[in-house]
């Protein structure tokens, strides 16, 4: 058994001991670009999180899970010990299906998929990120089905640094990333390469170890054929294989975490060509067009299971802006194929939306946007009859700031927003159970910013309102179980986030949210989930961190709490195991002389076990051992 004695309250305590001592010497509001309307964060109608390529480097996270799970308020979880593609969970929607609830872009391009697939974010290098936008209980008219909870915007750089990357780790980890970037005036040219690999942690009775492997390419290139025109053309490439293992009953988790009965075995491959446009018609008119070609395939090699992926998508809006009004009208779709052993099955997208902010006085904005979007189903079998099922939705958002003074401002939103079944949903093991009810979302936020020189705080309170929520109703047997929805639901809580500029050396941030999630009515099981807490969701989770500065060395300390919940499959609240509490803390130093970098990281430094509870003896470990890597990174 490991050594629990240390705990979140030591963390607290060294926290605290140390604030009587950044270099980074000032806050202040920084734009948003997710939205259809750009804003800065304090006059936003909406709640929002933002972390800039400074944050990012700071934490010196291995991967955007490893960020988004150690710095923000994004619940993170491999899917069902997958460390290459995690559930990630916003607001309450839970670690199971949560994921579905949260539309993830990269650089405007969706990475949802059609089917159950969670976005696979191992295909975006960290270290190619410029800035992360959390948008929370809004976007649905910019980006329709799936919004529920809200949008991470991932945003990459326009032009790349040129430096030339290393580390390795404990379990034989290792990694080499090659970046470079060009530029004149007319045009930019960057070029990236990553590649992790590890020899694995887990061991399975045959003594083989879950090793993996994780490989990206990236080439853009950025054209300015006039002041007003720009050009770009983007071309990337992600191939990943791992090894993961089976789920570990109560006594074998306790007992060595790193055994498993057997391992699955995974690739992944992505091709994706992305092309756009941005054209200044005039100095109030633009206008904006992106298109997207992604050849993906999925293969469960120990099941001889292949998935061919054929995704495009198409984006365009036109943009006026002057003193007082800022309005966007757009154009979007998108046309995924799933081609599989027996079938085909395709899903499209088809929407026009309408958003805009007008600044009433001085003090005060108000927005409202509008959506209506299409969803079509054709399911085509090798055998038999072809299905077809289409939908048309609406998305509405309304919302109002008032800035109070040069520091703080209040805001209130509604959204309301929609989800479509994915197309796995439609099936219970190969055989077609029927087209399912989308789920719709009413959101209310209200909220206060307060950034200062020195301090910038976010307080956001929420409640979501639901109709037909969709999960799997398991009967205990999978003869019997399907996918279906939850009649009413409901969600609420509270979000805090406080940076604090302590001094020039030394810097700190909490992030902590407190969420409920009700299942009010369902009538499968004659009301037996009806009352009960929505399972995998945790009512308090919690990030701190703490970042001290001097000369040429940076450090950060930081942990994560997610309190005890119901396992994930656990609707009716009555399993014998709880999903057990969630806490991690990492330590990170580097030191930097001229153009070279040195660092070093250490991850679960308590040696915590963790572990995802399914249901009862079916846990999959997450982060449940201490793990290290150092290395070296030269700018030239």
């Amino acid at each position: 058994m490991k050594n629990k004695k240390l705990s979140t309250s030591a963390v607290a305590a060294l926290l605290l001991a140390t604030n009587l001592f950044s270099q980074e010497t000032s806050l202040a509001p920084i734009i948003i670009t997710s939205s259809d309307i750009k804003v800065d964060e304090k006059t936003a109608t909406f709640a929002t999180e933002i972390y800039t390529k400074e944050d990012i480097e700071k934490s010196k996270s291995k991967s955007v899970y490893d960020f988004l799970s150690s710095q923000t308020s994004v619940n993170v979880s491999p899917s069902y010990g997958n460390t290459f593609s995690q559930k990630i969970d916003l607001r309450g929607y839970g670690i199971g299906d949560g994921y579905q609830n949260i539309v993830v872009l990269v650089n405007g391009r969706r990475l949802n998929n059609i089917d159950m697939v969670p976005q696979l974010l191992s295909s975006i290098p960290l270290e190619n990120i410029q800035k992360i936008e959390i948008l929370k209980g809004t976007g649905s008219v910019s980006y329709g089905d799936g919004a529920n909870a809200g949008v991470i915007n991932i945003i990459t750089s326009s032009k790349n640094d040129n430096y030339l990357k290393a580390y390795v780790g404990n379990n034989g980890t290792k990694n080499g990333t090659l970046s470079l970037g060009y530029g004149t005036e007319k045009f930019i040219v960057n070029a990236f390469i990553d590649y992790t690999s590890t020899d694995g942690s887990i061991e399975d009775l045959n003594g083989d170890e879950d090793e993996s492997y994780n490989k990206n390419k990236s080439f853009n290139i950025i054209y300015f054929p006039t002041d007003s025109l720009e050009l770009n053309l983007t071309r990337s490439y992600s191939n990943m294989n791992i090894n993961y293992g089976s789920s570990l009953t109560f006594d074998e988790y306790k007992k060595d975490p790193n055994k498993t009965s057997s391992f699955t075995e995974q690739y992944f491959s992505s091709y994706v060509t992305t092309a756009g446009l941005k054209y200044d018609i005039n100095s109030k008119l633009s206008f904006d067009a992106t298109y997207s070609d992604e050849d993906k395939t999925s293969e469960y090699i120990t099941y001889s299971s292949l998935y061919d992926y054929d995704y495009k998508s198409f984006a365009s809006k036109l943009n006026y802006q002057d003193e007082a009004l800022q309005l966007a009208i757009g154009v979007d779709g998108f046309d995924g194929d799933r081609t599989g052993s027996s079938d085909t099955t395709n899903k499209t997208n088809k929407a026009v939306f309408i958003s805009g902010e007008y600044k009433l006085t001085k003090n005060l904005n108000i927005s409202a946007g509008f959506r209506r979007e299409k969803i079509k189903y054709t399911y085509n079998p090798d055998s038999g009859s072809d299905l077809e099922s289409e939908d048309y939705l609406n998305a509405y958002d309304i919302g109002i700031s008032y800035v109070l003074d040069e520091n703080s401002s209040l805001f209130a939103n509604y959204n309301r927003s929609f989800q479509m079944p994915d197309i796995d949903r439609f099936f219970t093991y190969g055989s077609f159970n029927g087209f399912i009810e989308p789920a719709k979302v009413h959101n209310y936020t209200i909220g206060y910013n307060n950034i200062q020189k020195n301090n910038k705080f976010k307080l956001a309170i929420f409640r979501a309102d639901l109709r037909n929520e969709i999960y799997y109703y398991d009967t205990g047997s999978w003869l019997s179980s399907f996918n279906t929805n939850i009649d009413k639901s409901h969600k609420y809580g509270i979000e805090v986030y406080d940076k604090y500029l302590i001094n020039k050396n030394l810097y700190t941030s909490v992030n902590y949210s407190y969420i409920v999630a009700k299942i009010d009515n369902e009538d499968e099981g004659n009301g037996a989930y009806d009352g009960k807490d929505l399972p995998g969701v945790s009512r308090h989770n919690l990030t701190v961190n703490l970042g001290y500065d001097i000369n040429n060395i940076s450090t950060m300390l930081s942990h994560t709490y997610r309190s005890s919940t119901y396992a994930a499959n656990d609707f009716e609240n009555n399993f014998n195991q709880k999903q057990e509490a969630y806490n991690s803390t990492d330590f990170a130093i580097s030191y930097t002389y001229q153009n070279l970098e040195l660092f070093a990281k250490i991850q679960n430094l308590f040696d915590r076990e963790n572990g995802l509870w399914i249901e009862d003896d079916s846990i999959y470990p997450v982060n449940f051992e201490r793990t290290y890597y150092a290395g070296l990174k030269v700018r030239f």
